[in-house]
């Protein structure tokens, strides 16, 4: 009898375990293996993720960025505007200051009266004695003057709102052609409102001059004539620095807070902002015709005031030395009112006018810049 005998098999307590261990291995075996098999793209797999991750990280900060920037604009923004508030109140206050001190430099000339029977006890040596019949005389001449200064300025003035509107109908066309067959009639129009405005101003601003020129010519000379020593000639000069600094002071003033006033009217016309470059670079452009009125103005002020007194001069000259013999300036000779309204004309008023001139100028070419 054969026996055989049976294999030693292994404890059925332990298959699970190894089985389970088994299906583990070959798990992570299968997990492994395409990494082992491809590294390369197991790399760009979690570079892809690592790059995902990274715009996610970066989307994020965009965000907050945008969102800083917004707030970093919006107070720029508010600084800027509350920049140009207060210089647009300097430029206000300083206007202001000017006019104002132009006036109290007025009232210490109108102080001197010059009208006989009004003066103060400080020219009562003109009421009486031998300086009575001068004080007089130079009242007489005072009015002349003055009113031969108005008539001509009436004069001057009418031919010079001919010109203005026809040469501003002119300015109108020719600004607002602002390109081949383009026409803007905006930019025309705003250009054409500061020739206008500027004319104006320059008017004004001779009329001005003038007016106090002639008002403080006699009060400088009853000043000299109030008494024979030193303090006459420190009255007198104090007096005619003062008529001066009037036409200085409130043309300066007047010029710079019409030109505040001529880009506060423009601004809603074209739609400027702050923020638009453009447009604000042609509204500055419009602004520029406010220095072109004052300086058509200021040449009929300079061209025609010293063409009117020279003409006067010679007139006065000639009627007085050699026709009537009598001295020069004689108050006898009624072209020497006209001499003198001239002298006015030319050095006074045009000088006004070509001074506000060269000031909107030069602040118009800055704004320009």
């Amino acid at each position: 009898h054969v026996h055989f005998s049976a294999r030693p098999s292994l404890p059925t307590g332990r298959m699970p375990r190894l089985a389970a261990a088994l299906l583990i291995s070959a798990l992570a075996l299968c997990a492994a293996s395409p990494a082992l098999a491809k590294p390369k793209e197991a790399e760009d797999a979690a570079a892809a993720i690592n790059s995902a991750a990274t715009r996610g990280k970066t989307a994020g900060n965009n965000a907050k960025a945008d969102i800083t920037g917004d707030s970093t604009a919006s107070s720029a923004s508010s600084s800027r505007d509350a920049k140009a508030s207060a210089a647009i109140w300097i430029i206000l206050g300083s206007g202001a200051v000017g006019i104002i001190f132009a006036a109290f430099q007025l009232y210490l000339i109108s102080r001197i009266e010059v009208e006989p029977g009004r003066r103060d006890e400080g020219y009562s040596r003109l009421e009486g004695g031998e300086d009575a019949a001068a004080a007089m005389t130079l009242y007489t001449v005072y009015c002349a003057i003055q009113d031969g200064a108005k008539a001509f300025l009436f004069a001057e003035y009418a031919l010079m709102f001919v010109f203005v509107v026809l040469f501003g109908a002119l300015v109108l066309f020719l600004t607002s052609w602002v390109g081949p067959n383009e026409f803007n009639l905006k930019v025309g129009g705003c250009t054409c409102i500061a020739f206008v405005l500027g004319a104006l101003t320059s008017i004004v601003s001779g009329y001005i001059g003038m007016m106090v020129a002639v008002y403080g010519n006699a009060r400088t000379t009853i000043a000299a004539m109030e008494a024979q020593d030193e303090a006459a000639w420190s009255k007198a000069f104090n007096t005619a620095f003062r008529s001066g600094g009037v036409m200085g002071y409130c043309l300066t003033a007047i010029a710079m807070l019409m030109l505040v006033a001529l880009i506060f009217i423009l601004r809603p016309i074209l739609g400027a902002s702050l923020d638009d470059e453009e447009l604000s670079q042609t509204l500055f452009e419009c602004v520029a015709g406010y220095g072109l009125g004052g300086s058509c103005i200021a040449m009929f002020g300079r061209v025609g005031g010293g063409i009117y007194t020279k003409a006067a001069d010679v007139g006065a000259d000639l009627a007085g030395k050699v026709v009537s013999g009598i001295p020069e300036d004689d108050p006898r000779n009624p072209a020497t009112i006209a001499d003198n309204v001239g002298d006015n004309v030319g050095d006074v008023a045009g000088m006004g006018s070509d001074l506000f001139g060269s000031y909107a100028e030069a602040t118009c070419a800055a704004l320009v810049v």
